[in-house]
């Protein structure tokens, strides 16, 4: 079956593919196929539309399921390949071999630069394909989303209690992405290449904010420079969704500094396509969305006689794409963004709280951030007294983001108005950054990642304006490579040994080409054969994949960690119990003091629910429905009982931070042996069946 899945995923992300190169075709019009690194950069933010806009369009019904999903997306695609005009003279597929041409060109070009970054996000990748998620917010909401809404069919706010009281609410257009990542196999596999699509687009698309600034030779630089930035490259294998935001938002700009100039359709709505994607990732998307829109219209040149039609419906496909789940909140009774439930139990939420600066933001914090140095540790990735945050800067070269508006400055009369669409994003990102997100104790250090976008627009006006500046390309090339090589020596990669063999092997083989002719001739004249034959040995080797997997995960749970440290230690051997005991049976799970991972407990291949079962008699499933969206109010053992079998749940984890007590539910489970049987206990854990009514308890195993 392990393979079967593989090539189910394989196909649906073929057809995602295929569907957004034919849209891309269909919206830049005879332009595809002449200018290759639009097309790119359009057909993976269109792919990524279509993608968010069919779960959006099956979960709103309730119908989110894979069979449904990929013959839609087959319709949709012979729907673009037979629509009526804009076909490109060159036909549907010359275009694609521009593409294919135009990117190894410019590989060739810069063979230093693509096998330094080709290196990089390979480590990366394969360390993400033979490792679980290990990240944070992956494992608290992020896959948590998904695999509820995965196993539910709809995009109903998943319950619970803090922080998830929050983010059940939050907007998920990443978790909608990753959907498709999950749902043909049911697993969490390939969880981790989920956003290697949009680690590619963030490249690209600063590139081509690059070359529309006026840098026609040198763009594949900035390129480079962004893709392979340490805070870039450690979250690309993780569900984090700032580079899923950060790339529709380079890519948005890239058209709209087009549009800017001259209103073309197709432009308006690649522009919409990429605020509604990053505004519908997370509220920090909205933000940044809204200021590059208003950027655009307000430099927008020429007459509006055109434009205003192309506003409207841009403003329609936007809103479609990127406010589901803002209208959601409100017909659930809450906010857009559910600020009632941001804050923490028993305490004022978050919107009373003065606006700017937030308290506990950059900005308000000057003696810690200036005078301690704590910002200038953050942006070079120091680790210096903060460990648990390891290696998430971006690097020496965050002094050059210091000098993005002053390059800004020196570009051509000509590239003006485009200068001042990105320098005014780099200035709004950057003010926002510092007055409102959380930067105490160290998670400015994590915050980091949400200045991705304002780093690729000031990487692509820096290459920009050097190239205007007349400087040498052997010059900028040489800086270039200096300053990846300081990226990968910062990176630090935890690879694994399975990793370090893969490599090895890769590099044995690249060896053998460069020394030996004939197999070089050999791999030219023969390459399709070549690359079928990888394909399936890779499909071949997925059941060893999932194996391995599974039985690596609870050691990897327990030891390992991607972005920053993580405390799924405390709760690793418990959930392989479940894995080795558990089976199907739906869980429970509450912890003390918050509940903050649950997705672990469901399982490598999705094989269980698990869910938070409220403690009182009216058991509402929306954490709105109570004062301050905490739901453990009333408690009542007999209501908790009869939730827990409304809810189908056979088992109940509950956990604790020492010195913390567990939960009340141990206390109630423990005076109730008739119905419920300890299974497995350590310190922090224990783990309850539930018994039929009148049934006879058995010992514990």
């Amino acid at each position: 079956m392990a393979i079967a899945e593989a090539a189910l995923t394989l196909a649906a992300l073929a057809a995602l593919g295929a569907g957004g190169y034919l849209l891309a075709l269909r919206l830049l019009g005879e332009r595809a196929a002449l200018d290759a690194l639009e097309l790119a950069v359009a057909t993976l933010l269109a792919a990524t539309g279509l993608g968010v806009a069919i779960g959006l369009a099956l979960g709103a019904c309730g119908q989110l399921r894979i069979e449904l999903a990929l013959p839609l997306l087959l319709v949709l695609c012979l729907a673009l390949l037979r629509w009526p005009g804009g076909r490109p003279a060159a036909g549907v597929l010359g275009p694609a071999r521009g593409v294919l041409d135009r990117s190894w060109a410019q590989l060739r070009e810069h063979p230093v630069l693509a096998i330094l970054t080709a290196h990089a996000i390979g480590c990366e990748a394969l360390r993400g394909l033979v490792r679980p998620p290990l990240s944070w917010d992956s494992l608290m909401y992020h896959l948590l989303l998904t695999a509820t809404w995965l196993q539910r069919h709809d995009l109903a706010p998943v319950f619970g209690v803090y922080p998830l009281a929050y983010y059940g609410y939050a907007p998920a257009n990443g978790s909608l992405w990753l959907w498709w990542w999950m749902a043909p196999s049911h697993s969490e596999l390939y969880a981790n290449l989920a956003f290697l699509p949009q680690w590619a687009l963030l490249g690209l698309a600063a590139g081509a904010v690059a070359r529309r600034l006026g840098a026609r030779r040198h763009w594949p630089l900035a390129a480079f420079l962004v893709a392979a930035t340490p805070t870039v490259l450690r979250f690309a294998a993780t569900q984090y969704v700032d580079i899923f935001t950060a790339a529709c938002l380079l890519a948005a700009c890239c058209f709209g500094l087009r549009w800017v100039r001259e209103p073309r359709a197709g432009d308006a709505a690649l522009v919409a396509i990429g605020l509604g994607l990053a505004a519908g990732a997370k509220v920090l998307g909205l933000i940044y969305a809204a200021a590059l829109a208003a950027s655009l219209v307000a430099l927008a040149a020429g007459s509006w006689r055109r434009r205003i039609g192309q506003l409207a419906a841009a403003l329609a496909l936007a809103a479609g794409l990127g406010g589901f789940f803002y209208l959601r909140n409100v017909a659930r009774g809450v906010d857009p963004l559910a600020l009632e439930c941001e804050g923490l139990p028993h305490k004022k939420p978050g919107h009373d709280l003065p606006r700017l600066p937030r308290p506990f933001s950059v900005a308000s914090q000057p003696h810690a951030m200036l005078g301690q140095g704590e910002l200038a540790r953050a942006l070079l990735g120091s680790v210096e007294r903060r460990e648990p945050f390891a290696d998430l800067g971006l690097g020496p070269q965050a002094f050059l983001v210091l000098l993005a508006i002053p390059a800004l400055g020196v570009l051509p009369r000509g590239r003006r108005r485009e200068a001042l669409v990105v320098g005014s994003q780099i200035v709004a990102e950057a003010a926002f950054w510092a007055m409102v997100p959380y930067a105490a104790s160290g998670h400015v250090f994590a915050n980091i990642r949400y200045l991705l976008p304002a780093l690729g627009l000031a990487m692509a006006g820096g290459v920009a304006a050097a190239e205007s500046r007349a400087a040498s390309p052997a010059w900028l090339g040489a800086g270039a490579v200096a300053l990846l090589a300081q990226d990968l020596l910062q990176l630090h990669t935890m690879m694994p040994d399975g990793v370090r063999v893969a490599v090895g092997l890769a590099d044995v083989a690249v060896v053998a080409l460069a020394l030996s002719p004939g197999l070089r001739r050999m791999a030219r004249a023969r390459w399709p054969a070549l690359a079928a034959a990888a394909l399936a040995l890779a499909l071949a080797g997925t059941p060893w994949l999932a194996r391995f997997r599974a039985a690596d995960r609870t050691r990897a749970l327990t030891e390992e960690y991607t972005a920053h440290g993580i405390s799924t230690y405390r709760y690793a051997r418990a959930w392989d119990w479940l894995d080795h005991h558990g089976g199907r049976g739906a869980v429970a799970v509450v912890s003390s003091p918050e509940t903050v991972f649950i997705y672990p407990a469901m399982g490598a291949f999705l094989q269980r629910r698990a869910l938070y079962v409220n403690v009182n008699r009216r058991d509402l499933r929306e954490a709105a429905a109570y004062p301050l969206c905490q739901p453990r109010v009333d408690p009542d053992a007999a209501a908790w009982l009869a939730n827990l079998e409304r809810a189908g749940v056979r088992w109940i984890h509950l956990s604790r931070i020492q010195p913390y007590p567990f939960p009340m539910e141990s206390a109630w489970a423990h005076a109730n042996p008739a119905r419920f049987a300890l299974r497995y206990e350590d310190p922090g854990n224990q783990i309850y069946e539930l018994l039929p009514a009148r049934s006879v308890s058995r010992p514990p195993a």
